[in-house]
């Protein structure tokens, strides 16, 4: 008996001792047998490409929260939808954003922005990455925003920067019971901001390579459940990987 505590008293100490920071690169995996500020992992890739730094993000993939944050949207989701037909039109739309969220790859996004040169200047901007798994993405200036929410045809859009929010809306097909009034606005850096779309009222702000645009469900009959569930599916956006 002795013997065999003292053999799992070994394997614990063991198992303590390669506790390590493994840190997903662009699919190239990087191990650190000790806490490592982010300005060092970044190092070595800092003159290795033409990085547009506002679009790069770091991901926390041991985090449990965010699947449980969008398992909570689409109960919500499922409870909107609970009580109407299957072919009314709300019904559709509600089952066509319940299919964009559940095919997101989400991780939790670390609340700092990716960039090499504040991180050495600023150590707010440099965090300690603890034991655990992360996701880094570096990327070039992206081409593309990311539309989803009330769009027939979710997904990658071209950037251009002429465009407002009202454009982008306006130029592509929407879903019945799209919010015509106004869509949010999720930069590469993980911002939301809300613009309007409506014809007497446009917001002509300047969309970031890279943002995302959602756009909500219209609030029939003022019900606050749908203004909760937009808000809720916009937050979950933030911590999406995007390609």
């Amino acid at each position: 008996m002795k013997q065999l505590f003292l053999f799992i008293a070994l394997c614990t100490f063991l198992s303590n001792a390669v506790a390590a920071i493994n840190v997903d690169v662009n699919g190239q995996q990087f191990r650190y047998l000790n806490p490592v500020r982010l300005s060092l992992v970044l190092r070595q890739f800092a003159d290795k490409g033409d990085w547009y730094w506002p679009a790069c993000t770091i991901y926390n993939a041991d985090a449990t929260e965010i699947e449980a944050k969008r398992q909570a949207v689409i109960k919500q989701i499922d409870a909107l939808a609970y009580e109407l037909r299957p072919r009314d039109e709300k019904a559709i739309a509600l089952a066509a954003l319940r299919r964009q969220v559940e095919s997101w790859t989400l991780a939790k996004r670390l609340p700092v922005s990716v960039n090499y040169d504040a991180a050495r200047l600023d150590i707010k901007q440099n965090p300690m990455l603890q034991e655990g798994n992360y996701l880094l993405r570096l990327t070039g200036r992206p081409g593309v925003v990311w539309m989803s929410g009330m769009v027939k045809t979710p997904g990658a859009y071209e950037y251009q920067s002429s465009r407002s929010p009202y454009h982008y809306a306006s130029g592509i097909a929407m879903r019945d019971y799209a919010d015509p009034d106004f869509v949010y606005v999720i930069s590469p850096e993980g911002d939301i901001s809300k613009h309007n779309i409506a014809y007497w009222n446009k917001s002509y702000a300047q969309i970031i390579p890279g943002s995302q645009i959602y756009a909500p469900l219209f609030t029939w009959l003022l019900s606050p459940d749908v203004d909760e569930l937009n808000q809720a599916v916009v937050e979950l956006a933030v911590h999406r990987v995007l390609p």
